[in-house]
């Protein structure tokens, strides 16, 4: 792992240069912006861009590169020429994504640290709402809105992704569906793509665990939960973010997903929803009438936020097709997923890294 302060030349990255960096260690009580790539060269130059434009300037970006290959080394040199951004550039090659989130926040200047992703677009006003919670608060949750381009991207936005609209309503049939298959933003539940905390915070929850396949954002943020320290959810603290693309890319990050969560102890719901898609049709099929009935109410139940999301966003008729299969490919995938982390747990089979988001 090498420290590259932008401004200063490194032999090892072709002479490339780079700023001089602030010293790190805490006590310095701005806000640090941390981020990890790997290849993603033309994500992060939109989020650099949107950094760049933030109302509550960072005090510092820290990028911490585990290894890219496309550019993107080449890229911090560009944005630290140009000035735009206290940029600091971190080498860390094979380093995973919890891995380098720790390596950015321990080498951070500040006292106070925000997440996202390549690949988000932080609103203008995002890093001032978090830095606003983190007055009141040592860890904050933030929220993305799903950037959906084509109707394919629209229809997961309406059947599987939280709704920013949504935070506070008391509609009874929301809060029940949220209450009963998520789909609601909750701070124990926060993401990578956006959550802001203290470095005391970090410290006290050890930092984001590196022996998990994915989901080490929602661990770590239902750790700081469960530690009682004051937490919070800032709605304004929100990023543009955009799905993928295809079917079998959304069904590899879900299967990818539940195979890291059962690592950390959530096997119940992933039961919970292998049994039902096991039995559920068992029942449709060859059960008694009345068990029929019950199992097609909980269908409808289950669709019924996707199909009222898609009345209010307008979603065309022609589309709504999607809404089920989404759903049916989302909780297979997760249930492929989740039975390989328990299959990974009982060999003692170390995780392999995660893939990037």
């Amino acid at each position: 792992m090498r420290d590259i302060p932008i401004g200063q030349s490194d032999p090892d990255r072709n002479g490339v240069a780079h700023e001089d960096a602030p010293a790190a260690g805490p006590g310095n009580y701005g806000i640090a912006v941390v981020v990890t790539v790997r290849d993603d060269r033309e994500q992060l130059a939109e989020l650099l861009q949107a950094l760049a434009a933030q109302t509550h300037p960072p005090d510092e970006v820290i990028v911490v590169d585990g290894g890219s290959t496309d550019g993107t080394p080449e890229l911090l040199a560009e944005e630290g020429a140009r000035g735009s951004l206290p940029l600091r550039a971190i080498d860390a090659p094979g380093a995973n994504i919890s891995a380098g989130r720790n390596i950015g926040v321990d080498a951070s200047s500040c006292e106070r640290i925000a997440l996202t992703d390549a690949g988000c677009r932080p609103q203008p006003a995002w890093l001032a709402s978090i830095t606003a919670g983190l007055d009141e608060a040592d860890f904050v949750g933030g929220t993305y809105r799903v950037d959906a381009r084509t109707p394919f991207e629209r229809c997961l936005a309406v059947a599987l992704y939280p709704s920013p609209e949504e935070i506070g309503d008391t509609n009874t049939m929301i809060t029940i569906s949220h209450r009963l298959f998520g789909r609601a933003f909750e701070v124990g539940l926060t993401t990578g793509r956006s959550m802001g905390f203290t470095r005391a915070a970090w410290a006290l929850a050890g930092g984001f665990r590196e022996d998990l396949f994915a989901g080490e954002d929602v661990n770590f943020s239902s750790t700081i939960v469960s530690s009682g320290l004051r937490t919070q959810l800032v709605p304004g603290a929100e990023v543009a973010w955009r799905p993928r693309a295809t079917w079998r890319a959304n069904a590899v990050m879900y299967r990818t997903y539940a195979r890291g969560d059962v690592r950390r102890g959530r096997r119940v719901r992933h039961l919970v929803r292998a049994l039902g898609w096991t039995g559920a049709p068992a029942v449709a099929i060859a059960g008694p009438t009345a068990a029929r009935v019950v199992v097609g109410v909980g269908v409808a139940a289950y669709v019924s936020l996707p199909g009222a999301r898609a009345v209010r966003v307008g979603l065309r008729l022609r589309e709504w097709w999607r809404l089920p299969l989404m759903v049916a490919m989302k909780d297979i995938a997760q249930c492929v997923g989740a039975a390989e982390g328990v299959g990974d747990a009982l060999r003692g089979r170390p995780q392999p890294p995660p893939t990037r988001r």
